[in-house]
């Protein structure tokens, strides 16, 4: 389709026209940190955020928490026009102060799935300590071999160093406990990187105090488990002791933490499906995962574990159509 064409189809005048006629739907954003200086990941923007938002609200959309449109969907309602909600994953600190401000700004109903052994300064989740690795090494290439993994590390730049952090999370999703902090341990030796023992600056997670201050500004904040281990590689005791002891420490330090979960990564290689009758047993309503795509509160009702959520576009032009009537279209054809 061309950019012409598009604009013209997604322009907020035909938007509001058409939402009234196509009606009902659900966009779910997942967003994770801000843009970083050292381009170690792929951030949003404040500015780009808020450029999104303001369009939305000229649009005719409505804002809603994950919990108000899972609630509506378990009852049988119908919303008033089509809805956009946001979910952030993870709880670093730098969420809490670029971010969320911005949605709640505009009174944008945010959610924040918290890691719950960073938060509680435990431990910093294993992926982070991989990427930090990644970018801190000094070193142009690495070879090292895993159990029968033989691993070949290009860092000479940093889309290089992109594809290999991804290249070990992968494989690390696929491992369990013990094995991922021995992997995780041989990476970081490999790339000759000294790890610390607690998250650096750039890692900082979330306070407890933070959070709280945000809540009662009108973040939500919900679990996203214990150790961000994807559940595919942890045994169902091990599920159930995260969830349990994560729903626990949200109840201990938060008014109202949500009950809508959210699975660590979240595609449907890292969970099992009878995986999400343990959150499920665990109290939780529903579940959200990383699968793209828009939803009618219908879809919501029928699968209530397993709710699709689009990543938050790096542009203004996507987010316009991942929020709009003809990304409905496509993602229910």
């Amino acid at each position: 389709m061309s950019r012409l064409l598009q604009s013209t189809l997604t322009s907020p005048r035909l938007t509001r026209l058409m939402n009234f006629l196509v009606g009902h739907y659900v966009t779910i954003y997942m967003i994770h940190r801000p843009q970083p200086d050292n381009g170690a990941y792929e951030g949003l923007a404040p500015r780009l955020l808020d450029d999104c938002l303001n369009y939305a609200r000229k649009s005719g959309f409505e804002f809603a928490s994950i919990d108000e449109v899972v609630a509506d969907a378990l009852a049988g309602n119908k919303r008033e026009r089509p809805t956009i909600c946001f979910t952030l994953d993870d709880g670093y600190q730098d969420q809490v102060d670029q971010l969320v401000p911005v949605l709640l700004q505009h009174d944008a109903k945010p959610t924040l799935y918290t890691i719950i052994d960073m938060v509680d300064r435990r431990d910093w989740p294993w992926d982070a300590k991989l990427n930090y690795a990644v970018w801190s090494s000094a070193l142009s290439q690495v070879e090292f071999q895993y159990q029968q993994k033989q691993f070949k590390l290009d860092l000479t730049n940093p889309v290089a160093r992109t594809h290999s952090r991804r290249q070990l999370t992968r494989f690390g999703k696929t491992l369990s406990s013990a094995d991922l902090e021995q992997f995780v341990q041989n990476a970081v030796a490999a790339l000759a990187v000294e790890l610390p023992t607690t998250a650096p600056a750039t890692y900082t997670p979330a306070s407890w105090e933070s959070l709280r201050a945000a809540e009662l500004q009108g973040l939500r904040i919900g679990s996203h488990a214990c150790s961000h281990q994807v559940f595919a590689a942890l045994s169902d005791a091990q599920i159930s002791a995260e969830l349990a002891r994560a729903s626990q420490r949200l109840a201990q330090e938060i008014k109202n933490p949500s009950r809508v979960f959210c699975y660590p990564s979240g595609t449907t290689q890292d969970y099992l499906p009878h995986q999400a009758e343990l959150v499920k047993a665990a109290g939780f309503i529903a579940a959200v995962t990383a699968m793209p795509g828009n939803m009618r509160l219908q879809h919501i009702q029928e699968k209530p574990l397993h709710i699709k959520r689009h990543s938050f576009p790096n542009s203004f032009d996507k987010f316009v159509r991942y929020s709009s009537w003809l990304e409905y279209i496509r993602s229910s054809i």
